[in-house]
């Protein structure tokens, strides 16, 4: 563990509470693509910025959850799931320094998931999203401590409560899912293709565009920031990323990537709807359905699916 950026985490989530969750993870979407687009330059970028003290979801996003959740408990906050609104406007230090201590409780949480007990008991840090799943576990930690609704939050009365959307707006979900993925999934394979043809350049692009289509995803809900209906989709393309990266290097197949891109896409957009109904309605905090759907798709992908198509690349 780095005791330098274990203290600066403090600074990320305090950071991210002060200008918002959703603002923060955007930052985070545009400085992976940009160190990524870098290359050697921007590595570094990628686990001290990105994926670090910064703006690592797991310590800034997370950060940002607990803040909110704890101005909604004290009265600051109407809504304790409000991710978009910048917490410096509430004037109150308390909220900062909460989001503060959970950005080290973020960065505590994914060394002990990740070189703790991945490397120990699966014996890889890499066996899953530590950082997705470390994103789930502090804000679990943030409803349990700061509201009174339960981890699936109160249902009212007479109210009939679905756990997947219905009718067309089911359809729609597949449809976008499947969209999205079948799109990452032909990237991918396009990249794998001009890698296998010899190009450096297209293998270093290849090997990162789960992190790239996250970044593009991440980057893109800005429009939503902006009141427009924008899909949130990173727990769509990144997991369908990483499907096709394995699919594709372990068949050298680009419609087998792109299927199973597609189907991962369908997976993601039905998990991350499901997390997302039962976990944040009639809630007064938030749990990330992205965060929730990527730790369990990537688990797949990192740790099952290599095993039985090991890649011939």
């Amino acid at each position: 563990m780095d005791l330098t950026l274990l203290i600066a985490a403090f600074g990320g989530g305090l950071f991210a509470a002060a200008i918002g969750g959703v603002p923060s993870f955007i930052f985070t979407g545009l400085t992976v693509v940009a160190a990524i687009l870098a290359g050697d330059f921007g590595a570094p970028a990628i686990g001290i910025v990105s994926f670090g003290s910064w703006f690592s979801p797991c310590v800034a996003f997370a950060g940002a959850v607990a803040a909110a959740g704890y101005a909604k408990k004290i009265g600051k906050l109407e809504v304790g799931g409000d991710i978009i609104t910048p917490l410096a406007g509430l004037k109150d230090a308390s909220v900062l320094l909460v989001g503060g201590i959970f950005g080290i409780i973020g960065y505590l949480l994914n060394f002990t998931v990740g070189s703790l007990i991945g490397a120990n008991v699966f014996g890889s840090a890499a066996w899953t999203d530590t950082v997705a799943l470390s994103v789930v576990i502090s804000a679990i930690l943030v409803r349990l401590l700061f509201t009174n609704s339960g981890l699936t939050g109160k249902t009212p009365a007479g109210v009939t409560r679905h756990y997947l959307p219905q009718g067309s707006d089911l359809i729609f979900t597949i449809v976008l899912g499947a969209g999205f993925g079948i799109l990452i999934g032909g990237i991918v394979a396009a990249f794998g293709n001009m890698a296998l043809a010899g190009s450096d350049e297209a293998a270093y692009l290849f090997s990162q565009m789960g992190g790239f289509a996250f970044g593009i995803a991440a980057f893109g809900l800005v429009f939503a920031c902006m009141g427009l209906p924008f899909y949130g989709c990173h727990h769509i393309v990144l997991p369908a990323a990483s499907t096709a990266i394995v699919v594709f290097s372990g068949t050298l197949s680009p419609v087998a990537a792109i299927i199973a891109a597609a189907i991962t896409g369908i997976l993601g957009a039905l998990i991350g709807e499901f997390a997302g109904l039962t976990f944040n309605s009639y809630a007064d905090s938030h749990i990330d359905p992205p965060a929730c759907t990527i730790w369990v798709l990537q688990l797949i992908n990192f740790s099952v699916l290599p095993l039985i198509l090991p890649s011939i690349m």
